[in-house]
Order: C-alpha cells, then structure tokens, then sequence
C-alpha cells in the first residue's frame, strides 16, 4: 500500500455511500459537488467517496452538464435571470464559471429563449407593477433598472430592453 492511502473501500462501505448519496438525490437532483460534501459530511473516507461518485456518474444520476439544463429550463419557465446571475448561483453550487456558460447558452438556445427576451419578459411583468404608482418616468425606469440589474441582466441588455419597455 502507498504512503499517505488508506485501505481500499469495501464494496459494504461503497453500497453505504451510494444509498446516503440515493436519498440525498431524491429529493431533487443535486451537482456532484453537492453530492460529494453530503457524503463527506456523512463521515465516508474519501476513497469511498470517489468509488460511490464514480458509479453515481457512469449510471447518470450525477450529471452536472444535465443540472445546469433542468436549472435553466426551470429559470426560464418559473422565474427569468440574466445569464451572470444564473452562473453566479451555480457557482454556489459548486459548478465552474467556464463550464457553466456553455452549458447555459445551449439550453436557453433549446428552450428557444435568449437574455434579451427573457429580461423583456421580466421587465414587462415589473413595469405593469410600477405603472400603478403615479411618479416621474426616470423614477420608474431607474426601479425597473434596479430590478433588472437584481436580476444579474447584462447592463447593455438593460439598456435596451428600457428604452424598449419605458421609452423617454
């Protein structure tokens, strides 16, 4: 055995691992970094904890390429973001910048949507709320920019949807 290995992980401690990461996963479907915190928290080695993840991935319930697609079909379904704030939370989740915008841009070309319309969509839904309030219009477009910006849209996407949606 190498210097600085531990023992091989039994086939008992693998099968341990994979059923606490099997009820983890469902819930709802979880990133392997997710996954792989959840076991090592649990207490499994880390040995055990590669074999477990290696067989969640070759059978596929362990995906991130796939989260990231259920991620954005649910943000462009349920609840519209720009392409930074979507990164910026899948970041948190433990997925790469850089492999996450590929990933985002595919999806949202498959669900046939783009950071454009989707802040026209958010913006008009906001702007029907601020029309209620009887104030001066750059204080309605400076709140709809506000929302938007929240919302992790590119400022040039901004721009122009607010002339769009609010013009001068």
């Amino acid at each position: 055995m190498l210097e600085g290995q531990g023992p091989a992980p039994t086939e008992e401690t693998t099968t341990q691992a994979i059923d606490a990461a099997l009820n983890y996963l469902s819930y709802r479907q979880r990133t392997e970094y997710e996954v792989r915190r959840k076991l090592v928290d649990r207490g499994f080695e880390e040995e055990v904890v590669e074999a477990a993840m290696r067989r969640l991935e070759a059978v596929g319930l362990v995906d991130d390429d796939a989260f990231i697609a259920a991620y954005v079909r649910d943000r462009v379904a349920h609840r519209p973001m720009g392409v930074r704030r979507m990164a910026q939370e899948l970041y948190a989740k433990g997925i790469n910048r850089d492999a996450a915008l590929p990933v985002i841009e595919t999806a949202m070309q498959e669900e046939g949507t783009d950071e454009i319309s989707m802040a026209r969509r958010v913006a008009e839904r906001k702007c029907a709320s601020l029309r209620s309030r009887q104030e001066e219009i750059a204080l309605t477009r400076k709140r709809l920019r506000d929302h938007l910006l929240r919302r992790g849209f590119d400022p040039r996407v901004i721009h122009g949807v607010l002339d769009e949606v609010l013009p001068r």
